[in-house]
């Protein structure tokens, strides 16, 4: 603070006529806005938990949703963007640039939570998740295989996401924020069509970008896989009237396993060895695949595209502006060749990751599961929605009974 108080023109003011000083803005130094949407992002996270794990109530949660729309959606231009925020932190982290405090904070408090009682951030505090909740209309139950499949597509671009930051490429993915211009009320071709398509998508299908395009999402997956507190439907007294199954659009519910033969069970444990057996070569495919898509990159690379512009004799700003600079074609060259090393590596890596993700994907759905007699939130998937709370037919007994003993 003590240097902009006392800070001094280093350049004399231009002798215009018309010029005059800007003045300085006091406010703008002293108090920081993002600090103002972390702690509001921390107050919607506990009443997101209020609202699901006490009051158990749907209606709630949308009232909530509503607000935090208003808030963080309109008021503070849709910040935090899970997509903006996780190329942040990964260009910080690349490059080695200091972060402000409050960018770390909106990162790290969602995950925090999730690490302790789930996907509240989701539940209330995420515009683009709000724009979606609120969406009308009855939700398509989506197969569970599919909707397993479009969901590693969260996954890509989370990866796509880091190595786009190592690299040095930029935000080029913030453009698949297809809710952005609303908040920004900024429309332009062919972004809108975007927009359009999953303003459409969200009257049939619960969150198609929250399931199968947000990265963020993936992290929050991940950190709630050892949340302290998960929901729970009900207990011993579940009657398997799969309704909770039949009201959640997410896939989120896990049905009990009817018990199976012992032929079933061989079958099982071969399928499982199957794919014990094939890790290895998952995983050479992956990094093989990740390295052969290294040139669909390039161009995204300012170096590289430079350099091929060139080489093809472009005629472009970006050549005209270099060219007039008269810097040495070595020191492009070396660059592009760093830019070119950097995408490979990273999207090998890339690959092998998507190959274990997927891998892990397919031993996780063919492993036995405990014999149960009850339906269970698979917590990792839950968008704590509260659509279960509203369709179990205990449930509405249960409140009453809490309330009179409150």
């Amino acid at each position: 603070m003590t240097p902009f108080l006392f800070a001094q023109a280093r350049f004399p003011a231009p002798e215009f006529d018309t010029y005059r000083i800007p003045e300085l803005v006091m406010e703008e130094a002293v108090f920081d806005s993002s600090l103002l949407r972390a702690g509001a992002i921390v107050l919607f996270m506990l009443c997101s938990g209020i609202c699901f794990y006490r009051l158990r109530s749907r209606k709630a949660l949308l009232l909530l949703h509503l607000l935090g729309l208003v808030v963080f959606g309109f008021l503070f231009h849709a910040c935090p963007c899970p997509v903006g925020i996780v190329q942040n932190i990964a260009e910080g982290a690349a490059t080695g640039a200091p972060l402000p405090l409050a960018f770390l904070l909106l990162f790290t408090l969602p995950l925090l939570c999730a690490l302790f009682y789930g996907r509240l951030f989701c539940a209330g505090a995420c515009p683009l998740g709000a724009l979606q909740e609120l969406m009308p209309g009855k939700k398509l139950h989506l197969p569970p295989a599919l909707d397993r499949f479009l969901r590693l597509g969260a996954v890509l671009v989370l990866l796509l996401v880091l190595v786009c930051a190592v690299a040095g490429i930029g935000f080029p993915l913030c453009r698949l924020d297809p809710y952005l211009p609303i908040f920004l009320r900024s429309f332009n071709h062919p972004y809108l069509w975007l927009t359009v398509v999953f303003l459409l998508l969200g009257l049939l299908i619960s969150r198609p970008f929250c399931r199968y395009l947000c990265p963020y999402g993936v992290l929050l997956r991940l950190f709630s896989l050892l949340s302290w507190k998960k929901p729970i439907i009900t207990t011993h007294d579940c009657i398997n009237c799969r309704l909770c199954l039949q009201g959640c659009p997410n896939n989120a519910i896990i049905a009990p396993e009817n018990d199976d033969s012992p032929a079933q069970r061989k079958r099982g444990l071969r399928r499982l060895e199957l794919l014990l057996a094939s890790i290895p070569l998952a995983l050479a495919l992956g990094g093989f695949l990740g390295y052969a898509a290294a040139p669909l990159l390039y161009p995204q690379h300012r170096a590289i595209s430079l350099e091929q512009k060139l080489q093809r004799a472009e005629s472009a700003l970006t050549v005209d502006a270099y060219e007039k600079s008269q810097r040495p074609a070595a020191e492009l060259s070396a660059a592009a060749d760093r830019g070119r090393r950097v995408i490979r590596t990273g999207l090998t890596l890339a690959g092998l990751l998507f190959a274990a993700w997927v891998m892990a994907e397919l031993i996780v759905q063919a492993r036995r599961r405990p014999e149960e007699n009850i339906h269970r939130i698979d917590h990792t998937l839950c968008f704590c929605c509260g659509r279960c709370y509203q369709t179990c037919p205990l449930e509405k007994p249960r409140l009453s009974q809490q309330d009179r003993k409150t």
